[in-house]
């Protein structure tokens, strides 16, 4: 069944997905999402979920240099100014929180009337282990991570300009990234790989770099939710799990790549990923000298 999004606009456009076509409304003025439920929402940030980089940005919100510490799914439902509509409330997003604004006074004095608002649901990452037995104390994803100095890289996918080597330090991450939306009655549990490309821009400071690579996946995903029971809560609970993993491009960008889900009508006590994925990433910048290609063998 196709998924109908509306934005409060002045014009219609017509985006097509890879599994149905939505219908998105835009406006010159101010674009947001407006859902008529939660059920809505979750349909889209499930579908988002799914979507690389470029079909991100081609339908939603989504920006690189926004908000790394929410998933890539939740910045595309977010506008420019952390915002939806939902049941013609404008709800707004902050610091791992979802506020309702009842009127235009609230939207505009959010931050001075920040006690006064009402939650309405939250975000979070949660703690990843290497297995059951190797509780991570800190909720911060699981990362293979390779710096090196880019001596050449071929524009427009190796027939554009020639750029040369770089003063700045590059580093590829690919990383396991967790994500907790509770809304309502409704818990998310979500598991992703990135794989990504970062500059070094200032003082050991990262940022996201746009180079093309070639990019070679071949990985096998059998990661869970659990417990300290050893409970596996990825089977049933609405779980979705990809197994398999393979992807070969000689051209592509950062990746996003989906492993699992689990979704409960209520909190699932002291749950934590257990990350079972093993296999090889390989990348190199288009053009870049063959000593700078990365063979990455993942082993959590």
């Amino acid at each position: 069944m196709a998924l109908s999004i509306g934005i409060t606009s002045c014009e219609k456009e017509e985006l097509e997905s890879n599994e149905q076509n939505t219908n998105i409304e835009l406006t010159t003025k101010k674009e947001i999402f407006s859902f008529k439920n939660w059920d809505e929402f979750h349909q889209l940030y499930e579908k988002f979920a799914k979507l690389n980089m470029e079909e991100l940005q081609a339908r939603s919100f989504f920006s690189y240099d926004r908000n790394p510490n929410i998933s890539w799914a939740l910045q595309g439902i977010l506008n420019t100014e952390n915002k939806f509509k939902l049941d013609d409330k404008t709800i707004w997003f902050d610091d791992g929180k979802f506020y309702e604004l009842d009127n235009e006074e609230e939207m505009a004095t959010e931050k001075s009337n920040f006690k006064d608002l009402k939650e309405v649901g939250s975000v979070s990452q949660i703690p990843l282990s290497y297995s059951s037995d190797d509780i991570l104390e800190k909720t911060v994803p699981i990362a293979n991570q390779y710096q090196f100095r880019k001596q050449r890289y071929i524009e427009n996918c190796g027939s554009g300009a020639v750029q040369g080597s770089s003063p700045r330090a590059f580093k590829y991450v690919h990383e396991a990234f967790a994500e907790y939306l509770v809304t309502g009655f409704q818990h998310n549990y979500g598991l992703w790989l990135r794989v990504k490309l970062e500059y070094n821009y200032k003082r050991n400071r990262w940022r996201p770099s746009g180079e093309k690579r070639e990019i070679s996946i071949n990985l096998t995903n059998t990661s869970f939710l659990t417990n300290y029971f050893g409970t596996n809560y990825s089977i049933g609970n609405g779980a979705q799990n990809n197994r398999t993993i393979t992807f070969s491009s000689s051209c592509d960008s950062d990746k996003q790549i989906f492993l699992n889900s689990v979704s409960a009508l209520g909190l699932i006590p002291n749950s934590f990923w257990s990350i079972n994925v093993s296999g090889t990433i390989t990348e190199k910048m288009v053009g870049d000298v063959p000593s700078n290609r990365w063979r990455d063998t993942v082993n959590w």
